[in-house]
């Protein structure tokens, strides 16, 4: 039930994430649908297709029904005027809630196909940024996740968390709930310091 909430909390907010891209870019509505499809299921199409999975989004309807009715609604208010998330920080806040549950949602499934370390945490990286990398290469702009300070590397960290916890038989509904919340703190963390890889000059 816990992965399954997971899942439909990182499709809403990752499609909300999609739709202010395609507004701060200026395209048009088919782009904002696409950027918004894009950014909500193509990490979890990517994760299905690596664990040898029928991507979920393509048989069952709630995925595609949940993003067409966070974008529909975001793109009413917007033709509307009524006023809509313009603050960074809270657009932060809701990327690193689809960010965050795509992991593990990512981790979840790489487990229970029996990946190895190395599967789960790959698992939850894509999962977690393909939409994202998907979105930008179709509008040409270099992904986020390779730019974006610590992006990556909390979804590659609770990934590996969650293994480490399948392990030691500690992956419950309650230290399940930890990672996310120590997720989207840690994501929330490191934009306000403004923490970042180093870059080669």
């Amino acid at each position: 039930m816990l992965l399954l909430i997971a899942e439909y909390l990182g499709i809403a907010a990752f499609a909300l994430s999609g739709f202010y891209i395609g507004v701060r870019e200026r395209l048009d509505l088919l782009g904002i649908y696409l950027s918004a499809f894009l950014t909500a299921l193509g990490g979890g199409i990517l994760r299905d297709l690596l664990a040898d999975r029928t991507p979920i989004s393509l048989t069952a309807p709630a995925p595609t029904l949940t993003v067409l009715a966070v974008t529909t609604f975001l793109v009413a208010r917007r033709m509307h005027r009524h006023p809509t998330i313009d603050s960074k920080r809270l657009f932060v806040f809701v990327d690193a809630l689809g960010m965050v549950s795509f992991a593990i949602s990512g981790a979840s499934v790489a487990l229970s196909s029996g990946f190895n370390a190395a599967g789960v945490t790959l698992l939850a990286f894509t999962t977690a940024v393909g939409g994202g990398i998907l979105r930008d290469v179709l509008i040409n702009k270099v992904p986020y996740v390779l730019h974006g300070g610590f992006y990556g590397i909390i979804a590659i960290g609770v990934g590996l968390a969650l293994w480490l916890l399948q392990q030691i038989g500690w992956a419950n509904d309650a230290t399940l709930t930890l990672l996310f919340l120590g997720g989207v703190a840690l994501r929330m963390l490191a934009y306000t310091l403004r923490w970042e890889l180093p870059r080669l000059s």
